[in-house]
C-alpha cells in the first residue's frame, strides 16, 4: 500500500519523529490521512493497522496504554504503546510522546529497549517495542523492602552503562525504579525516554519552570526549571536510587545512608554526598565517573577496617576490584562475554 508525508499541520507536531526503519518523516497509508473515528482502545485479539494482533494490556499511564502484540509480519511479541485518544490534539502531549521515540530510535545499546515501528493513523499515534519479560525495579523494592549491596551495586553498574551511551545523545530527565526493569537473568532494561531532552536539539519542548519527572528523584536545578538540566541530573536520580534501593527509603538530610545501613563502610555517605550535591558542579561529572566511584566502593566494602587505614594497600585494592567488579557487572549484558560470579556481587541480595 502506497505511503504519503503527512500534511502542514501534522507534521508540524510530528517534526522530528521519523519512520526509525527507514530514516523518512513519519507517513500514513494512502486514505488514512483523513481518517475519522479511528479506534484508539483495544481489546484481545484486535488487529491494528493490519500488522500487530493484541494479546492484552499491560500498562497504563497518564497519558497512555501499553499492549502486548504478536507482529504478524516478523512472528515476534512486542510492547505497542498508543498515546491517550484525549492527548492527541494536544501539541505538548503529542511532542513529549514523540520525543520518547527520537531519544530512544538512535541508542544502540543491550540495556536499553528497542523501537521498531512508529505511525500515525488518524487519531491513533503509536510506537512499537521490544517486550521485556521482567519486573520493575519498583516491584522488588516492594517485595523486597530493601535490597543489598551486591543487587545494589549490579544494578546500578548497569544502568549507569546503559546512561554513559544514552548521554552521547540525550538525557533521560526521568529516572526512577519504576522506569528499570529487572529480568531474571540479572540484567536491566532503562524504559520510559518520554521526558528525554536531546542533548543536540532540545528546540524549546520544556516550558520554562514547568518541572518534568518524579518529583522525589529530580536534582534541584530540574525543579526549578525542567529546561536547564545536564547529565548531572540524570546522576542525581541515580544517587537517589541508591540510597532507596540500600535503606528502603527515599533520602532524608538527618539521615546519612550509614546511619540506616551501619554494615557499609563510611565513604558510602560520601558516595551519596557527591552524587546528590545541591549544586551539579559538585557532582560527579558524568555517568562514567559515578561507574567507577560506584566500584570502588564496593571494594572499600570487601575489606576490613584495619585495611583501609592502610592508604597504599587500599589504592592497591581499589582498583584490582573495581576492574573486577566491572568485568563482572559487563558479563550480565546480553551479547558480551560473562565474567567469572566469584569476581563480582553475588546474584542475592
Amino acid at each position: 500500500m502506497g505511503k504519503r508525508i503527512l500534511d502542514t499541520d501534522s507534521r508540524y507536531w510530528l517534526a522530528g519523529f521519523l519512520d526509525v526503519q527507514s530514516g523518512r518523516g513519519l507517513a500514513l497509508c494512502a486514505g488514512e490521512r483523513d481518517a475519522v473515528g479511528v479506534r484508539t482502545d483495544f481489546h484481545a485479539e484486535d488487529v491494528i493497522v493490519e500488522r500487530y494482533r493484541v494479546k492484552r494490556a499491560i500498562g497504563r499511564g497518564g497519558m497512555g496504554v501499553v499492549y502486548l502484540v504478536e507482529d504478524l509480519q516478523e512472528h515476534r511479541e512486542l510492547a505497542l504503546k498508543t498515546l491517550l485518544p484525549q492527548y492527541a490534539a494536544n501539541g505538548f502531549a503529542v511532542r513529549r510522546f514523540i520525543r520518547e521515540v527520537n531519544a530512544v530510535r538512535r541508542l544502540r545499546h543491550p540495556a536499553i529497549v528497542k523501537v521498531y515501528d512508529a505511525r500515525r493513523v488518524g487519531s491513533l499515534i503509536f510506537y512499537t517495542m521490544d517486550y521485556i519479560q521482567g519486573k520493575s525495579l519498583r516491584k522488588w523494592l516492594s517485595q523486597r523492602g530493601k535490597l543489598g549491596l551486591n543487587s545494589t551495586v549490579r544494578i546500578m553498574a548497569l544502568l549507569a552503562d546503559a546512561l554513559e551511551h544514552a548521554h552521547q545523545y540525550t538525557i533521560h530527565r526521568d529516572l526512577s525504579p519504576e522506569n528499570v526493569m529487572v529480568l531474571p537473568d540479572g540484567t536491566i532494561r532503562l524504559l520510559d525516554f518520554g521526558l528525554a531532552k536531546l542533548s543536540d536539539n532540545e528546540g524549546g519542548f520544556t516550558q520554562v519552570g514547568i518541572s518534568l519527572g518524579k518529583l522525589q528523584y529530580n536534582a534541584p536545578e530540574q525543579r526549578a526549571n525542567a529546561a536547564d538540566v545536564d547529565q548531572r541530573a540524570d546522576i542525581y536520580s541515580m544517587g537517589v536510587m541508591f540510597y532507596e534501593m540500600l535503606s528502603g527509603q527515599l533520602p532524608e538530610p538527618e539521615e546519612p545512608l550509614t546511619q540506616l545501613v551501619p554494615e557499609l563502610p563510611p565513604e558510602a555517605d560520601d558516595f551519596v554526598e557527591k552524587a546528590m550535591a545541591p549544586l551539579r558542579e559538585h557532582r560527579f561529572a558524568d555517568a562514567r565517573a559515578f561507574r567507577v566511584a560506584l566500584m570502588e566502593l564496593y571494594a572499600l566494602s570487601k575489606q576490613a577496617p584495619e585495611e583501609r587505614a592502610k592508604s597504599s594497600r587500599t589504592t592497591q585494592r581499589r582498583a584490582s576490584w573495581a576492574s573486577r567488579v566491572w568485568a563482572w557487572a559487563r558479563g550480565r549484558l546480553p551479547g558480551r562475554r560473562r565474567g567469572k560470579r566469584a569476581c563480582g556481587p553475588a546474584a542475592r541480595t
